[in-house]
């Protein structure tokens, strides 16, 4: 999976994501809520002289500029802007987002990473043993892979786990990368109690779900355990459903009133179609189920209404 992903023949090397597969990162909307999201953490950080965005698992930087647009010029003029990726950097990248193949460190601001944990390359186990991608075993579990097992999945014999322990080292190691500030984890998952029957891991090409291929040709991706990842970077943290995230950043994508067709049709048709892209973000059924997990260091949970949603906090 690591080889097939980020070889030098890798899907994430060679390709374009947004060609094959449509994220919450490729939507102006959800950047705008990012933007607000952002505004808190500067408030509660003090504007600091520097304010760091970095997103991991960058694309092409869609999201990067997405928020970058929607910041108040103030703010904007303090961001340093980051992507994180193993891609060269794209044409279609803003001039002002700062390249980077290793995550930094030291970081005072806000770090992103949208569905970047379900490409985190994974092993499948069963029984004790670590399977090949023909989902043959091929040699029993090392002691650590052994404990999360036991700990995070544990399996009845016949029945296929997916080891996040590789997902649980990554994300604890990007929210260490914040000296202050506040890290946000987008992506599908599951808890304890919830794992899924079967394997998820699955393929994304020319956006369609695919079979796999393990030869750089198709996007390879497994739902995260989530809480286990949660428990990884630390206890101060939240753990959120999209749906109700974006609610709380003021997003609800309510259709505009019929009265709006009559008296302004443009404006209507604009209202509607920002209508149903809220939609697709926040549905139950789809990207609203995400979740999102949120670590903070050095900053009070109380000040960020996302984090903290008190009535008098909501109603600013």
């Amino acid at each position: 999976m690591r080889t097939a992903l980020y070889g030098p023949d890798g899907f994430f090397v060679r390709e374009r994501p947004a060609d094959h597969f449509r994220t919450s990162a490729h939507s102006s909307h959800f950047a705008r809520a990012i933007g607000t999201l952002m505004v808190d953490v500067d408030r509660a950080l003090g504007s600091p002289e520097v304010f760091d965005l970095v997103d991991v698992g960058a694309g092409r930087g869609e999201l990067l500029s997405g928020v970058l647009a929607a910041l108040p010029d103030e703010l904007r003029a303090r961001t340093r802007a980051i992507g994180v990726e193993v891609s060269p950097r794209g044409d279609t990248t803003s001039p002002g987002i700062a390249w980077r193949a290793e995550l930094p460190r030291g970081l005072t601001g806000l770090l992103l990473a949208t569905e970047w944990l379900d490409n985190v390359p994974l092993d499948l186990a069963r029984d004790g043993s670590y399977l090949d991608t023909d989902l043959h075993a091929c040699g029993p579990l090392d002691a650590a892979d052994a404990a999360w097992v036991e700990r995070w999945w544990p399996a009845p014999p016949g029945e296929i786990a997916e080891i996040g322990r590789s997902r649980d080292e990554a994300w604890a190691d990007a929210v260490g990368a914040l000296d202050a500030g506040l890290a946000l984890a987008v992506d599908y998952g599951h808890q304890l109690g919830a794992r899924p029957p079967l394997p998820t891991a699955t393929g994304f090409r020319d956006g369609r779900e695919v079979v796999p291929a393990f030869d750089g040709t198709t996007d390879i991706t497994c739902h995260v355990a989530i809480d286990s990842a949660a428990a990884a970077a630390g206890e101060d943290h939240l753990l959120v459903r999209q749906r109700e995230a974006l609610h709380r950043l003021g997003l609800d994508g309510a259709r505009p009133p019929l009265t709006l067709a009559s008296t302004d049709p443009a404006a209507y048709l604009r209202a509607l179609a920002a209508a149903s892209e809220l939609a697709e973000l926040t549905t139950p059924a789809g990207l609203g189920s995400h979740w999102w997990l949120l670590h903070w260091t050095a900053l009070n949970p109380r000040t960020i209404p996302l984090l903290h949603p008190s009535d008098d906090l909501r109603s600013r």
